[in-house]
Parts: structure tokens; C-alpha cells; sequence
């Protein structure tokens, strides 16, 4: 990682220079170890990486109304301390370490952790590219075609969101996000930050349309329609991606202020790779009529 990179609306700078703290600065640096012992609860995560992954906190995970320092453990990789109160993320490495791996960890998994036990973003489980000034999502089933949809506008010539973890928030009355990182991964690869798009966008974006993909056979018609009711809010709760057991009612309360302003639009996409032109072109012209 270069002692400078930009995730999440935020810079990651190696240095434990403390006194120069600024608003939209995380510290990351190298520890030789971590108070393992002292963080004596833990909760651990599903995982389709192989690995045993949890977090260690200091206090019951149940009741507790704030975390301010908590660690995360990639079992026989790497160890993050993450303290919120000066925004600094130390880590220890283990015996399998690898620079990359913990790259991954910390930009794919950590930090969005990081900034949803600190309610600075909620993450919905969406691809998002920039179409004219707008993030448009997409958003469905685990291989439903999110990354491939969001591979091909990105060949358009569209801006990069997010191909997995889209960092979301509310402003006034409208809904915004932020760049992710500058990766994708159009194809499956464990513990893979992907590749690096041409293009991003940098700066909050509002977006007021998710299109929610369901996969249809290879010859049918490609289909938008809009949902509503409960089955929309069903769709955005599904959407979530840190679904973790803090603020409940806060996030809650924000998927109905989703529902209640944004556009949720299912759209059937043939199982076709020659077709992704025609979809582009309808989504394309979707939002064109939307305006």
C-alpha cells in the first residue's frame, strides 16, 4: 500500500504523527502487538475466504451503546486495533502475513466495519458507477451479475463507486456516497482487491435509483419496473451489507427514509453476456426518461 490512499471519503496515512489529525485522515501503522487478552468479547463472522475472522471488543457486543476501540482478527494473518477517538488503526501481523493480504482485510473489510460501528456511513451491498452526475446502484442476489453489470459500464467510460461496499449517508433530505476505492473485481477471487478502474469518481454523490437484478433466461425480454411497498423495503434490508448489531433502530429508521425517497427499480437481465449492450442501452435510457 502507498503511504497515501484514498477509501471511503477518507486518506489512509501511515504515520503515527498524531498532532497533525485532520477530519478526513486514518492513521494506519505497524504494531509489534496488540492487547489481544484485554478484549474479552468476541463475535465471529461468516467467511468464504477460509479464514476464521471476529472481533474482540472490550465490551458485551449485545449491550454495549459505543465502540470506540475494538480489534479485528484474520486468524493466523493479521491483527487490527481500530480507535476511533483518534482515528488511528494499528495492526500486528501473524504468521501467514502478507502486505497484500492485510491490504485487502483492512480496505475491503476493516474499514467499513470502522465506519459503521462509528455511524459515519450505512453500506449497502451495491455496485454504483456515475451516469451524468448521478450514482446509480446496482444491487441483488450473491451472482446475480452486480460486478459484471458494473464491470461493463466502467468499459463505457462510466466512473467507478463501488463494485461491492457502497458508503451511503443522508444529507437534508437527500441520499449521497462516496468512492469506495479505486478497485473491482469482475471475476472471483478470494482475498482480491481486483483491479484498478481508469476512471472514479471522487466527492459525495447523491443517487436516488437502485436497480435490483434479477437474472432471467438467456432469450427473455429485458425488463424495468419499478417496486414498491413492502417488497421495496424488503429489497433495502436485504441491500444491507454491515448488518451488525449496534444502532438497529437508527438503521432501521434510515432504510425507511430510503424507501420513503429513493427509486427501486427491478430489472430482469437474460443470463447472456452478448445482451449486456442492450442492457446498458435500456438502463441508459431509464434514466434519461427519469429525468
Amino acid at each position: 500500500m502507498k503511504k497515501h490512499t484514498y477509501a471511503y471519503g477518507y486518506n489512509l496515512v501511515f504515520s503515527s504523527d498524531l498532532e497533525k489529525t485532520t477530519p478526513d485522515t486514518i492513521y494506519i501503522n505497524k504494531t509489534q502487538t496488540l492487547p489481544l487478552n484485554d478484549y474479552q468479547y468476541e463475535i465471529s463472522f461468516y467467511t468464504n475466504q477460509n479464514r476464521t475472522i471476529y472481533l474482540k471488543t472490550l465490551d458485551n457486543f449485545d449491550t454495549a451503546k459505543k465502540f470506540d476501540k475494538w480489534i479485528f482478527v484474520v486468524e493466523g494473518v493479521v491483527s487490527f486495533l481500530c480507535d476511533t477517538n483518534t482515528k488511528q488503526i494499528l495492526f500486528q501481523k501473524d504468521y501467514n502475513y502478507q502486505t497484500k493480504l492485510m491490504e485487502y482485510w483492512l480496505i475491503h473489510i476493516v474499514l467499513p466495519i470502522y465506519l459503521s460501528l462509528d455511524s459515519t456511513y450505512y453500506f449497502l451491498h451495491a455496485g454504483s458507477v456515475n451516469i451524468n452526475g448521478k450514482a446509480i446502484l446496482f444491487s441483488g442476489n450473491s451472482h446475480s451479475g452486480k460486478s459484471t453489470l458494473t464491470d461493463y459500464f466502467l468499459k463505457k467510460g462510466h466512473s467507478l463507486l463501488s463494485d461491492d461496499k457502497l458508503a451511503t449517508f443522508k444529507v437534508d433530505d437527500g441520499f449521497y456516497c462516496v468512492l469506495s476505492h479505486a478497485y473491482h473485481r469482475p471475476y472471483r477471487l478470494i482475498e482480491d482487491l481486483g483491479v484498478k478502474a481508469k476512471k472514479t469518481s471522487i466527492g459525495k454523490l447523491e443517487f436516488n435509483t437502485i436497480y435490483w437484478i434479477e437474472p432471467s433466461k438467456a432469450d427473455d425480454e429485458v425488463v424495468i419496473q419499478e417496486i414498491k411497498g413492502l417488497k421495496k423495503f424488503e429489497v433495502l434490508r436485504y441491500s444491507t451489507e454491515m448488518d451488525l448489531h449496534v444502532n438497529q433502530k437508527k438503521r432501521f429508521e434510515y432504510i425507511a427514509e430510503l424507501a420513503n425517497t429513493c427509486h427501486v427499480y427491478e430489472i430482469k437481465i437474460p443470463r447472456n453476456l452478448d445482451r449486456l449492450e442492450e442492457v446498458y442501452s435500456k438502463i441508459i435510457q431509464h434514466t434519461k426518461d427519469k429525468v
